[in-house]
């Protein structure tokens, strides 16, 4: 297997072998800011967030139902708090591994809809310009995955919401390893006030963006990373209140579907 391969979308790897889809598989997958909803008038007014799965990492065992894939080293995941906020930070060292928990999602009929918070501390280092999808250099202090997983790996689909040092929010792109993994970068720089930046996306419209068509299979699993295996270098961010569940629009329908 070649090491150019993209180890964050490793996860679709690790994910087939545990539904036993790919038992006969030795071939590895590699996986704006603007938003995609009903105007904010519109949804404040008739939207409803129908939960189905929270993450508020308020234990210390919160992390145990979610799995691990290591691709070189573990990253460090631990759950902190601090001024009566839990999260998880990530920790980095020259390390790659991600944390991912399966999940039955509908979304070729409903909304599937997935808000968390995160901030970065520490970017990787890079010695030339950072760029979204590169085969060199493919480190991101903090990335969120939405897997879509099919019965040929190949036809797998990967959505990856990624916080970058200075490529700008709401730039999009494909991994030059697949076309079915979309990259979308949500954050830009530290924050330099250290507050949280809170994202909700809905799944199916940044699907059908980046995807050019509705989804063709349901959701399989959420994951996020944080990796700096391809600098050598070291990073940290943190993870918290992640939560999916689906949006129910009574005014605002899909073809083929319900709200």
């Amino acid at each position: 297997m070649k090491c150019r391969y993209h180890r964050s979308a490793r996860i679709v790897i690790t994910w087939a072998f545990a539904t036993a889809l790919t038992s006969a598989v030795f071939l590895e997958l590699f996986f704006f800011r603007q938003r995609m909803f009903v105007p904010a008038s519109l949804a404040e007014k008739t939207a409803k967030f129908r939960l189905v799965k929270a993450f508020p990492f308020i234990k210390e065992n919160s992390l145990k139902e979610w799995e691990e894939k290591v691709f070189k080293g573990k990253v460090l995941y631990r759950i902190e708090k601090e001024r009566g906020v839990s999260y998880v930070r990530a920790s980095s060292d020259n390390s790659a591994s991600a944390l991912y928990y399966r999940i039955k999602m509908d979304a070729k009929n409903r909304r599937p809809t997935m808000k968390w918070k995160w901030s970065v501390e520490k970017f990787p280092t890079k010695k030339a310009p950072e760029v979204l999808g590169g085969e060199t250099e493919d480190d991101f202090a903090a990335r969120v995955y939405v897997i879509f997983p099919a019965m040929f790996i190949t036809n797998w689909k990967v959505l990856e919401y990624i916080w970058a040092e200075t490529i700008p929010s709401g730039t999009i792109g494909t991994s030059p390893y697949s076309k079915n993994i979309k990259l979308i970068v949500l954050e830009q720089g530290l924050n330099k006030d250290k507050k949280w930046a809170s994202e909700e996306r809905d799944i199916y419209s940044d699907y059908v963006k980046l995807f050019g068509r509705k989804p063709e299979y349901n959701i399989g699993a959420i994951a996020f990373m944080t990796n700096t295996e391809h600098t050598g270098t070291s990073a940290d961010a943190m993870y918290g209140d992640i939560a999916i569940g689906y949006r129910e629009d009574p005014d605002v329908k899909k073809e083929g579907g319900r709200p």
